[in-house]
């Protein structure tokens, strides 16, 4: 992050007026709040667009600019802005592989746990001061509302609690051992030191920005990416209704 910054400031400075330091700094600023929090959102297709157009100015400003000094200087400037632009590259690889199989890791974690994916896609977006008695609450009145319609076991509208937990309240007494219906109070009773961080943790995911984002935002954004690909692979494909030609005149 900070080798990133420091590449970024070098290109800042290759401005050869001395009176933009305000707006220099501005800059600078500006790069690292989208450092902060951009890489944790994924371009819409309208975003993408213009970002393309952004890059074509800034190559022919740049140009005009290199053009201006002379040869000596203009291949000292060109070598200095090709290798920072390459190692921010590598850089930017190298965090995006990181910060990707962190996703991974979460999508994989919540997709494997039906009640931690419940928790954090849809409870805690109303409930996200909720505290551990409240959550065990409603689980188990969910829980029991899908015994009462006698939902199958396989559904995913189940909010099961951990294997393991469940064979740690095996070993309760008899006049403790819980009912279908208060599986997750028991187990915050008994075994808080499993549950807290067990719930804990299922509210720090739904407060991500790129959990969130990876549930959310992201499918949406990637189908509209799909479906502008898709109309633009029809519109090439000969016969398509934009590539029809126009039919000679009957004789």
């Amino acid at each position: 992050m900070e080798k990133i910054e420091i590449a970024l400031s070098a290109v800042l400075t290759l401005a050869l007026d001395a009176n933009v330091d305000e707006k220099r700094e501005e800059a600078r600023e500006k790069v690292h709040k989208e450092f902060q929090f951009g890489r944790a959102r994924l371009f819409r297709p309208e975003v993408a667009k213009r970002v393309n157009a952004e890059i074509q100015e800034d190559k022919e400003r740049l140009y005009v600019n290199f053009k201006q000094q002379g040869p000596e200087k203009r291949l000292e400037l060109m070598q200095c802005l090709y290798r920072l632009l390459l190692n921010f590259s590598k850089l930017a690889s190298f965090h995006g592989i990181l910060k990707g199989h962190q996703i991974f890791t979460q999508v994989q974690e919540l997709a494997e746990d039906r009640s931690k994916f419940y928790l954090v896609t849809d409870y805690f977006k109303t409930h996200p001061e909720a505290s551990f008695r409240d959550i065990c609450e409603h689980l188990d009145s969910k829980n029991s509302r899908l015994i009462k319609l006698k939902t199958n076991r396989n559904s995913p509208l189940w909010a099961p609690i951990p294997p393991s937990w469940q064979k740690a309240m095996l070993k309760l007494p008899p006049t403790m051992q819980p009912g279908e219906k208060e599986l997750w109070r028991t187990a915050l009773e008994n075994l808080p030191g499993r549950v807290e961080p067990y719930l804990s943790r299922a509210r720090s995911l739904a407060t991500d920005l790129r959990s969130t984002n990876t549930l959310r935002v992201w499918p949406r954004i990637i189908r509209e990416h799909r479906k502008r690909r898709k109309k633009l692979r029809a519109a090439k494909e000969p016969g398509s209704a934009g590539n029809v030609s126009a039919a000679p005149p009957a004789p």
